[in-house]
């Protein structure tokens, strides 16, 4: 679906501002993703001027908690023509996320992509971690996944309700962007049971924890 980008008038942030609405437009129309605006950098600090905060410009924003995320056109217009705001993504509705270091989860996609079977969506994070989109309700088969493994071991992560994570939203003033490493296809909606990914995902880990651990032995030795 191509998404018309609306003039923003002289607001702030420019185009990028206009990039970041018409993301949010496209997951929110087309997708059905519930969206709602994250905080943003300003000058290389979040834009909740917390020196020590966590996660800078991949938090939801001061106007908005995780309860008001929308998919009306209009609300999403009327949050970004005010600020220059980070798209956020609110999980647990239409998909849950399952979270892994990104060379683990690279390795995950080149042995299900050898076996055939398709992803969905991945998000690739400047934090180098991946974003698998998966079916909504994934929580029990995630905790029966890691407590059935040597969880020291495993970095993966869960995200459902009442969680957000970000999306991929064109340039991103003052510093990287989310981006796909598996974009949606147009043509096909339909997300993985989180089941049939977690297998993988658990191996990936366990290789990757092995294989540093081999390089530590050798360093050491």
């Amino acid at each position: 679906m191509l998404v018309r980008r609306r003039s923003l008038g002289p607001g702030p942030g420019g185009a990028p501002l206009a990039a970041q609405l018409a993301a949010a437009l496209f997951y929110a129309t087309d997708r059905g993703w519930p969206v709602l605006p994250g905080a943003y950098l300003d000058h290389g600090r979040c834009s909740c001027r917390s020196p020590r905060c966590p996660e800078p410009g991949a938090h939801p924003g001061d106007e908005v908690a995780h309860t008001a995320a929308s998919r009306s056109a209009d609300v999403l217009r009327a949050w970004w023509s005010r600020r220059p705001y980070t798209v956020l993504l609110a999980t647990g509705f239409e998909f849950d996320v399952l979270d892994a270091p990104a060379p683990a989860g690279y390795a995950a996609l080149r042995e299900l992509a050898h076996v055939g079977f398709a992803s969905g969506p991945v998000v690739h994070l400047p934090s180098d971690r991946l974003l698998f989109l998966v079916r909504p309700g994934a929580r029990d088969v995630y905790w029966y996944t890691i407590d059935h493994n040597d969880a020291a071991h495993l970095d993966v992560r869960h995200h459902g309700l009442g969680h957000v994570v970000p999306a991929p939203a064109g340039p991103r003033p003052g510093g990287p962007e989310p981006r796909w490493a598996v974009a949606p296809d147009p043509s096909d909606r339909r997300l993985p049971e989180a089941v049939d990914l977690l297998g993988t995902l658990v191996r990936s880990c366990q290789h990757a924890a092995a294989r540093a651990t081999h390089v530590r032995e050798e360093v050491s030795g």
